[in-house]
């Protein structure tokens, strides 16, 4: 079997109100039980990093920051550039959170 993580901006189309709508009233909103939906639609998020929280949704605005808006550059060869950068910066904070994560909880034990 193989895996992949992915991460993608999901959007839903019903047009039941939020309060009448069942993906709503559960408590859940919109996550992984919607990938079957007909109304479930989604985007791509490029150069992006997240944490998730249980149910593999990023709740908040603060959980998630992407390549873009102030960030990005209008030359195609800078941009390129600086997004290797960015991926380079991410990949080490990722490795640094499970080292800093690992030292503490080693010395809990």
């Amino acid at each position: 079997m193989k895996m992949k993580h992915l991460l993608l901006e999901c959007y839903c189309s019903c047009d039941i109100p939020v309060e009448n709508n069942p993906c709503y009233t559960n408590g859940k909103g919109i996550g992984i039980h919607c990938l079957q939906c007909e109304n479930f639609s989604y985007t791509k998020c490029p150069h992006e990093i997240a944490y998730s929280n249980e149910d593999g949704v990023i709740e908040d605005m603060d959980d998630f920051i992407g390549f873009g808006g102030e960030m990005d550059v209008d030359d195609k060869e800078q941009r390129q550039k600086w997004i290797t950068e960015w991926s380079n910066i991410c990949r080490e904070k990722i490795s640094n959170a499970y080292d800093e994560y690992m030292d503490k909880r080693n010395q809990l034990e």
